[in-house]
């Protein structure tokens, strides 16, 4: 089932249907506002009396979806400030009048309360907070609208249309981001069959690597008509994990036509280019090596209308080196 065919059914007006992912119950003019009900995969149900005027978004890609729609969240949580320091790039200045909410401080819930939700988004993982319940209490709560690791941005933007009453602005925003995909697609035709490996090491012997072609940055590659390295998948296949660990003894297993690293530091990055075996990578061999900050490839570990864009223009150099 494609993503927009699932949305379908996950937003479907008036009507709630046992065993979606989520259904929607609105009020017969979606436009003038009314109540939204959400079936959730984690079996809850989240009723949203009318269209939300003050969001708190806990997730990178919730915060930058709510953003596409011209609307700035009272409160914010952001991977990239949390560990850098750093604000996603894509942001701009959209979020310099919003609260940001940090968990290294603790009591998550206390700083929401003073910001007096009534809608929060949340990334699937925050179910596992031991402060969910109680964040869950101060206002409608939704977290992962799929099975999946990572929501599809798209599932996110029509959720999100559907909550704001906005359906058109959610379509407008998803056909805009998959016509800059199509774009980067026509202008490297040589990328469809190429294949691709996506990894992030985060400390000196060890890496984090993408074995799912349908996780969120899998399909981003998909749409460009790119697969993922057969030993990737195989490997998946394998454990059943989406993401694996992988020790640099095994780089070998990164050869593709384009690589894409990140790492927490420039040092982690020379010391993988030091590995043995990574020299004879192919997309090492062919320039086809894109190497990324922690603050960028969040953009593409968790993909969202405005991060796309940024992350496929510092992709092109690679593109261009493995469409040749």
């Amino acid at each position: 089932m494609t993503s927009r065919h699932r949305l379908g059914a996950l937003v479907a007006s008036a009507l709630l249907f046992a065993g979606l992912l989520a259904g929607c119950s609105s009020s017969d003019d979606e436009s003038a506002g009314g109540s939204v009900q959400l079936n959730l995969p984690d079996g809850r149900q989240v009723t949203i009396p009318d269209t939300p005027e003050r969001i708190v978004t806990l997730g990178d890609q919730w915060t930058d979806v709510v953003l596409s729609f011209g609307e700035t969240p009272v409160g914010y949580y952001d991977y990239s400030k949390s560990a850098t320091g750093e604000m996603q790039p894509w942001y701009g200045q959209k979020l310099a009048d919003a609260t940001f909410v940090d968990p290294t401080k603790g009591d998550d819930a206390t700083t929401i309360a003073t910001l007096n939700p009534d809608l929060i988004f949340a990334p699937g993982f925050a179910s596992d907070s031991p402060e969910f319940e109680q964040i869950s209490k101060l206002a409608p709560t939704v977290n992962a609208i799929s099975d999946q690791e990572i929501d599809p941005w798209q599932d996110m933007v029509t959720v999100m249309g559907t909550v704001l009453h906005d359906p058109e602005k959610a379509k407008s925003i998803i056909d805009d981001t998959n016509g800059k995909i199509a774009a980067v697609s026509e202008e490297y035709p040589g990328l469809k069959g190429k294949t691709y490996a996506f990894a992030f090491m985060y400390g000196p012997d060890q890496l984090s690597v993408l074995g799912d072609e349908n996780d969120g940055a899998g399909k981003l590659f998909t749409q460009l008509g790119m697969k993922m390295a057969p030993k990737l998948v195989a490997e998946y296949q394998r454990t059943g994990q989406p993401r694996f660990g992988l020790s640099t003894e095994n780089i070998p297993m990164l050869d593709a036509d384009v690589l894409v690293v990140a790492t927490a530091t420039p040092e982690q990055a020379e010391t993988l280019r030091s590995l043995p075996g990574y020299k004879n990578l192919k997309a090492v061999k062919d320039n086809a090596v894109t190497f990324m900050t922690q603050s960028q490839i969040t953009g593409l570990n968790a993909p969202t209308p405005n991060s796309i864009p940024y992350v496929l223009d510092l992709l092109k150099p690679s593109f261009a080196a493995a469409s040749n």
